[in-house]
């Protein structure tokens, strides 16, 4: 590896609009917001295609893995030719796939046209942690990068209400509503967001890209870290929850019987959880504290987990016996999610883009396959779920035992 480690606190150049934080949450929200937002009406949407849920749950694990295929290339690429670019042109892939999404008429081709929404979501969403890098110092990452999640948040506390208040309108209306919102970022893009990183198409290349994406995979440090094991160890993290969320619509609607109309309710009391933990991740978090807000977050979480296991095992015989312990999962994740982002990308400079891709793909990917396991062994239970959101959480804390290099205020970067 031909790169040399430099200080972190390079120059940022760009001056950081007043607004540039709520853009970035905007945009990082079309990630969950494709994903919340139809939750709802998956069950309607199966009767309508006359398809089970294990097939409509499909469309959520296609999702994901065009969601990891457009982060993975889309982060790499900003580097390489601009954030703006990337932005702006996935999010008009998103804007057409979501049109097309609202005109199908088998599942098949919602499987596909989601495939392809991904791809655009996941050039729209990766660049959003690699401008706050390009943008503010190595000490406010934290902060800024936990700032982002709360304005992010705003979207699976509202997504399901909304889902379900547009359901009266047809499935296809939340489809369409979704194009409007990815078309209004693009304008806004396009005439009030300056660029942060300046690229050249001249410079585009996927060779370029693999190597890039090495350099990040094997940066360590002096101190002897691997800081790529933080965005190993998130993935899991994040596949806990990202499991629940795909068999979310069943596990509610379905096995407890609530209504659409309800869902949104049992299922925002995680939401609620992980803004609250965001708020404390804004005012503590720091280059000290995140290794503490990292771990204490995964063993939380862990424990949430083997209560959840337990009380499906037992018979979950009251809903909230489910409700509550996802919600303690889904708050953890306001603290491991900043703490751990942190950590991560505090080391990554020029690079930024490309090790932004490498996080944001591990997440999405691990959480569709985590997903697709539990559809694969589904019993009409809830048992394939918890005991995958377990497994997932058990490995999570495993592989924080190889992320115990202390975190210093500011550490090198690779540029």
């Amino acid at each position: 590896m031909s790169s040399s480690a430099t200080s972190a606190a390079a120059a940022h150049p760009i001056a950081a609009p007043p607004y540039l934080i709520l853009f970035i949450g905007a945009l990082v929200a079309i990630g969950p917001l494709s994903i919340d937002m139809y939750l709802p009406a998956m069950p309607a949407m199966a009767k309508a295609f006359d398809v089970g849920a294990a097939r409509m749950s499909a469309t959520l694990s296609m999702y994901l893995v065009g969601y990891g295929i457009g982060q993975f290339f889309g982060g790499a690429f900003s580097d390489q030719i601009g954030r703006k670019r990337i932005g702006i042109i996935g999010l008009l892939i998103f804007v057409l796939a979501s049109v097309a999404i609202g005109v199908s008429t088998t599942v098949e081709q919602v499987q596909w046209f989601r495939f392809v929404q991904a791809i655009g979501a996941g050039f729209a969403t990766v660049i959003c942690w690699a401008i706050v890098r390009d943008v503010y110092p190595v000490h406010e990452l934290g902060k800024r990068m936990a700032m982002v999640t709360l304005v992010m948040l705003a979207s699976p506390a509202i997504a399901p209400s909304l889902g379900a208040l547009m359901l009266r309108f047809g499935w296809h209306s939340i489809f369409f509503f979704k194009a409007v919102y990815a078309s209004a970022l693009v304008v806004y893009y396009a005439l009030a967001v300056p660029e942060t990183r300046p690229g050249s198409w001249r410079k585009l290349s996927i060779i370029s890209t693999l190597k890039q994406c090495w350099q990040v995979i094997v940066y360590k440090p002096n101190d002897g870290s691997h800081p790529f094991t933080f965005a190993f160890t998130g993935s899991f993290s994040a596949a806990v929850f990202m499991t629940f969320i795909t068999n979310a619509s069943f596990a509610y609607i379905d096995y407890f019987g609530v209504s659409p109309q309800m869902f949104p309710a049992y299922f925002g009391v995680g939401v609620i959880g992980m803004v609250a933990t965001n708020f404390l991740a804004m005012r503590r978090l720091n280059s000290n504290t995140a290794p503490q807000f990292f771990r204490y977050g995964l063993l939380i979480q862990i424990c949430s987990a083997t209560v959840l296991l337990l009380g499906v095992l037992a018979g979950a015989p009251s809903i909230w016996l489910v409700v509550l312990p996802v919600a303690v999962i889904v708050s953890c994740f306001g603290l491991i999610g900043p703490s751990g982002t942190s950590l991560y990308m505090s080391h990554f400079g020029s690079l930024a883009g490309s090790a932004s891709s490498l996080y944001t793909t591990l997440l999405f990917s691990s959480g569709a396959v985590f997903g697709a396991v539990s559809g694969l062994y589904f019993d009409n239970t809830l048992r394939p779920m918890v005991i995958t959101m377990f497994v997932a959480s058990l490995i999570a804390n495993l592989l924080a035992f190889t992320t115990g290099a202390k975190f210093r205020r500011e550490p090198a970067a690779l540029r």
